[in-house]
């Protein structure tokens, strides 16, 4: 048997908020590859590269996020969607315009190496 705080508690959010988050990315998936196909609306992200958190994410800079700064560092739920050549990733919560690329010789410089 399920509790009650099972069922109204996920990961921090309320069992409708996800399945709502949920529904949104199947009907967002299932629109890809139709003609004439575009997001309906995205935030932008550059100096981006693929991360992992448990899940695969983006981390990158973004711009017109609804609750992150423009140009401040950020992650992206889990990624569900990369398109890299068209420019566009669909995470859980949102679309994603894609900018430029990290270049992936930056990542090299920061590395610590252990003895």
């Amino acid at each position: 048997m399920v509790s009650e705080s099972a069922r109204t508690n996920w990961f921090g959010s309320e069992q409708y908020e996800v399945v709502e988050k949920l529904q949104g990315l199947v009907n967002d998936l299932g629109q890809i590859g139709h003609e004439n196909w575009r997001p309906n609306s995205s935030v932008y992200i550059t100096d981006y590269f693929l991360g992992q958190r448990a899940v695969p994410c983006l981390i990158g800079r973004s711009a017109g996020h609804p609750q992150i700064r423009d140009g401040s560092p950020m992650f992206t739920t889990e990624l569900f969607y990369l398109d890299q050549r068209a420019g566009h990733a669909r995470t859980l919560s949102r679309w994603y315009r894609l900018g430029q690329p990290l270049h992936p010789d930056i990542l090299g410089r920061h590395r610590v190496d252990t003895v």
